[in-house]
């Protein structure tokens, strides 16, 4: 049964959307345009809300009917409110896949992945299968906030198998969950910081965009690759003497352990599906449905989150809304992520300016280097580059200055040598490479030490080898297959 304030909040929310709606349909009259009765209305319906419901989450239902405007649109919106999209869609999507994160849908995904036929054939079977379920999980949901989540499930995992610390085995799979999970986070740019501020830098250098689905088709595959060899270097190289102890069929006892999805988690699951198809699927219908593509395209990155977060807001379970707008802002927002990609951006920009100069001055610096470096060579110097020091440290930093350096001396470079894009996207991808030392992915990493199912010496060293690897994937795999799909 509703409460009094829920009834009178949806009272409210009705009315608002009434105006707010009704507003454009006015035609011009009264002196006042069309698109004058439609921020009239706007201006209305958001008093109507901040009056008679609050003045938190309404307000984003503020940002979306402005956005809807032809006349400003949701980058001059997020631009005029945020003052870029780059700062919106982290702090848009932060939000949204906060409730995800309180739900039993990571043990339910794992669950699902571990306990299938496939991954009960044997001990190199179920490793595939745990990493591949933390690795999809990874590509939306930030990677502190899914190890976090995921580790006390691990160690009913680790507890089901009867693995015993200080084994080859239980190392094996404790390192290839922390490195799978970091090197998620650099296959989308969903939620994930480093590769959104690459995108970002690459755009305020150039006003070139790369939308999702560009990102994606480098990424994920490059990610795969990785993994497949991260499993080959297990097996065949660190070889875990003990790893016949993983018994699969001893996981099909964790099925019993999670509840079956309720409408919440179903509502969130939707939410977060609508979010990512708003995302991908305006460019597979781009060559049928240009206007399609045209349109939604249009809305920016970080409309689809924004609208997911409204609709969050607005359904009410039990009399309550999906999200809590004070919880979510406090425990699931990275404000120092945030914030700090707002002044990287910025900075970012500053540091490529011409007018500024610093661009033209490093790249006569770098020219004794660079005139002699074919462009595999320029793509393997910077490869390297990000690689190395996002093992040593931030990888809001790695991005920052690896990204800035790139755009200066490769935007100098004659037309069409190089694909400025794929590589400052790349060096996004390259700051998730990052499990050698506790400074690289400091949340990820130090809880997988402290854990005791792994240590500082094998995360250093197979590790390393990992960066090796992901140094020649991108250079040699990642480049050409990301030059298809970002001009």
């Amino acid at each position: 049964m509703q409460s009094k304030k829920s009834v009178k909040d949806t009272a409210f929310l009705i009315l608002a959307l009434v105006v707010i709606i009704g507003s454009r349909l006015m035609p011009e009259t009264a002196g006042l345009s069309k698109d004058a009765w439609a921020v009239l209305g706007v201006f209305f319906g958001s008093l109507i809300m901040w009056i008679g419901i609050s003045i938190d989450w309404p307000s984003m239902i503020t940002l979306l009917a402005l956005g809807m405007l032809p006349v400003f649109g949701f980058s001059g919106t997020f631009a005029g409110a945020f003052g870029n999209t780059t700062v919106a869609f982290l702090l848009f999507t932060f939000m949204l896949v906060y409730p995800l994160s309180k739900t039993n849908f990571v043990r339910r995904c794992t669950v699902f992945f571990i306990t299938n036929r496939i991954a009960r054939r044997g001990p190199w079977y179920f490793i595939c299968f745990l990493l591949a379920a933390v690795t999809f999980m990874g590509l939306f949901i930030s990677p502190s906030v899914l190890f976090v989540a995921f580790m006390p499930f691990l160690e009913d995992i680790f507890k089901v198998l009867e693995l015993k610390r200080g084994g080859k085995a239980g190392n094996v799979i404790m390192m290839g969950t922390a490195f799978c999970i970091s090197l998620s986070s650099g296959m989308t740019a969903i939620g994930h910081v480093w590769p959104t501020m690459a995108i970002g830098y690459y755009t305020a250098a150039t006003g070139n965009d790369v939308n999702q689905f560009q990102y994606m088709a480098m990424g994920i595959p490059a990610g795969i690759i990785l993994i497949i060899i991260l499993i080959l270097i297990f097996k065949f190289i660190y070889r875990p003497d003990d790893v016949h102890t993983i018994q699969p069929e001893k996981a099909m006892a964790l099925r019993g352990t999670v509840p079956a999805a309720d409408f919440k988690e179903k509502v969130i699951l939707g939410v977060m599906a609508l979010t990512v198809v708003l995302w991908v699927g305006p460019s597979l219908v781009k060559g049928v449905l240009p206007q399609v593509y045209e349109t939604i395209n249009s809305w920016s990155t970080a409309m689809p989150p924004l609208l997911g977060c409204v609709i969050l807001f607005i359904v009410r379970v039990d009399g309550e809304s999906i999200m809590n707008f004070k919880e979510t802002v406090s425990k699931g927002v990275l404000w120092g992520s945030v914030l700090m990609t707002a002044a990287a951006t910025q900075l970012g920009s500053c540091l490529t300016n011409e007018d500024v100069g610093i661009s033209a001055w490093l790249t006569g610096a770098l020219e004794p280097l660079t005139a002699n470096l074919p462009v595999i060579g320029l793509i393997l110097f910077f490869m390297t580059w990000a690689v190395v020091e996002t093992n040593f440290s931030s990888n809001i930093v790695t991005t920052t200055v690896v990204s800035s350096v790139a755009l200066s001396v490769l935007t100098a470079l004659p037309a069409g040598s190089v694909n400025v894009g794929v590589v400052v996207c790349m060096v996004g991808f390259a700051a998730a490479i990052c499990n050698m030392t506790p400074a690289g992915q400091s949340t990820v990493n130090t809880v997988a030490i402290g854990s005791g199912w792994t240590d500082t010496k094998s995360m250093f060293v197979w590790g390393g080898l990992f960066a090796i690897a992901g140094i020649l994937v991108l250079s040699f795999i990642a480049y050409p297959l990301g030059s298809l799909f970002i001009s």
